[in-house]
């Protein structure tokens, strides 16, 4: 007879590097996508991931969370019933709201498409995003459902399965529909339509993916059918006094996970009423899909990677301020952000020095716009890397109100932003790189600072900031010369292999002579262990003491 147990669930630490993996190959889908049917295909697509990451975000990975939580609190009591009766609860509402939200983007796609985003022939593709509204409402239930029992395993073969289902096929569907576009151009004698049915081909690969996921976790629902039976009865009875507390729970979880697609809508949103009068709509679109499909891609994925080999820190951290062992929690704390910051930063001057060499390399081809965008965002990379885990551990640490009140701030900050530097100063596109900087800014400041205070901690900036500043601007001067004398001989692509090869070289011999980082401390470092022959001779005195 099954019973209820955490032993075998897979860590969260794994759990969550699953979701960001996904997240990666999701950009790198993107990026393929662009180099078939190019920055119009890009525009044309741009509002309808929007609208995916928003529905995605929310009826899948909020939902799941919320219900997660939810059984979680009642399976430590035995109140299995209780939680079986709100997960069913929880099922009816959202697949309801995700049939009024499906059906209303489906009946106002074409005038959403024509009246807000620059041209009527991209309604198809709000269509298939309706469709895919319609199966995200119970998956997300399902899903936390089957997490707050134990059962781990199908929510991350979910996640993988998700994301390299919707590369594999879309890219192929992509290429397809791309060369049936070049036919029906050459019969009406215009430009767009490739791009346009290469676009739908990605879109085609997110619900394909979507249907199987849903598929693949109604099976395991049903496999685990018995055993879930199991747990129930030998469960506590039924509290007369239940309370489906998803509803309140998922408000700040559905706040925090819709912020980044929203503002992705609302900037193009508010680019296109801007810039309507002075272009027409399939040139702003080529122009907005310069950003949506080649910057935004490339910033988010370096971002996600950066992060990943910090995850574990994340939560051991966690677990010490769980425990109220403030004083480890914030040791940990002081050497997650020495050891995440020898990262974050050299990845964010690496785009900053490489950008037309990083365009040309995935792209196959940059211009200007392009060039300067991608400088310009370089430093989002690092924002966004201490927002994703300001925000992480502010929701784990059961702020809820701050981490409300936090991202209202930066949503007052991004709409202040995009007057200013989109109405007012009228920058376009470099007006929107802008307001993300400023917007991730101000919210990582105050994030931080409340985190710093409740947890009674000080940073110190000197060595854990400037010095990896410094190394990094030191080994990007020679990787920038290096570019400019091997780009035109060898090629962009091995270009960029061997200055990120000799930046990596360069800047660690660097903070290791300064003993930013000591030799104990590289194996913390991604690829720090290869340094520690080197590191060892540099440093003898914190060798004969780690020894």
């Amino acid at each position: 007879m099954k019973s209820y147990t955490e032993e075998k669930r897979i860590r969260p630490d794994i759990l969550t590097s699953v979701v960001f993996w996904s997240v990666v190959v999701i950009m790198i889908f993107k990026i393929i996508g662009n180099r078939i049917y190019g920055d119009l295909g890009s525009g044309f697509g741009a509002a309808p991931f929007a609208f995916f990451y928003m529905f995605y975000g929310c009826y899948v990975l909020a939902v799941q969370k919320a219900v997660w939580l939810m059984v979680r609190i009642r399976a430590r009591r035995s109140q299995f019933l209780n939680a079986e009766t709100n997960m069913k609860r929880s099922r009816r509402l959202f697949v309801f709201i995700s049939f009024v939200t499906g059906a209303l983007l489906a009946a106002l796609s074409y005038v959403i498409s024509k009246n807000l985003f620059g041209s009527g022939r991209g309604y198809l593709q709000f269509l298939i995003v309706a469709i895919m509204s319609l199966i995200f409402g119970a998956q997300g239930v399902y899903r936390g459902y089957l997490q707050g029992l134990g059962y781990t395993r199908p929510i991350v073969i979910s996640d993988l399965l998700f994301a390299v289902t919707a590369a594999a096929s879309g890219t192929v569907i992509s290429v397809i529909m791309y060369f049936y576009g070049l036919k029906v151009n050459e019969l009406f004698h215009v430009q767009e339509y490739s791009a346009i049915y290469g676009s739908i081909g990605s879109i085609i690969g997110l619900l394909i993916a979507s249907i199987i996921c849903f598929i693949q976790i109604m099976i395991s629902f049903s496999i685990r059918k018995n055993e879930i039976a199991d747990i129930i009865k030998n469960g506590a009875p039924r509290y007369l006094d239940n309370k489906n507390d998803v509803i309140s729970g998922i408000r700040p979880i559905l706040y925090l996970y819709l912020t980044p697609a929203f503002m992705s809508l609302l900037s193009e949103g508010i680019y296109m009423a801007i810039h309507k009068k002075d272009a027409a709509g399939t040139e702003l679109l080529l122009q907005y899909g310069m950003l949506s499909g080649k910057v935004f891609p490339v910033v988010t994925a370096l971002s996600v990677i950066c992060c990943l080999p910090f995850i574990k820190t994340w939560n051991r951290v966690m677990a010490r301020i769980e425990r109220d062992e403030y004083e480890v929690a914030r040791d940990r704390l002081k050497k997650l952000i020495r050891y995440s910051t020898v990262v974050f930063i050299p990845v964010t001057i690496v785009c900053l020095a490489l950008s037309e060499t990083i365009n040309v390399a995935l792209f196959g081809k940059s211009n200007d716009t392009t060039n300067s965008l991608l400088t310009l965002a370089a430093p989002v990379i690092f924002l966004a890397c201490l927002a994703v885990f300001g925000s992480w551990l502010m929701s784990h640490m059961g702020k809820s109100l701050l981490l409300v009140i936090n991202l209202s701030v930066g949503w007052g900050v991004f709409v202040i932003g995009n007057i200013v530097f989109g109405v007012v100063l009228d920058l376009g596109l470099y007006g929107i790189v802008l307001t993300h900087i400023v917007s991730f800014l101000i919210y990582d400041i105050i994030s931080f600072s409340m985190i710093f205070k409740m947890l009674k901690y000080r940073q110190e900036f000197m060595s854990t900031f400037l010095l990896p500043v410094a190394a990094s601007a030191a080994a990007g001067l020679v990787i920038y010369f290096i570019n400019m004398i091997f780009v035109n001989l060898i090629g962009d692509a091995l270009t960029l292999l061997i200055c990120i090869l000799v930046f990596w070289i360069v800047y660690m011999l660097i903070i290791i002579a300064l003993k930013r980082i000591k030799t104990y401390e590289l194996r913390f470092i991604p690829l720090g262990g290869v340094f520690h022959g080197i590191a060892s001779r540099m440093q003898p005195e914190e060798y004969e003491e780690w020894n």
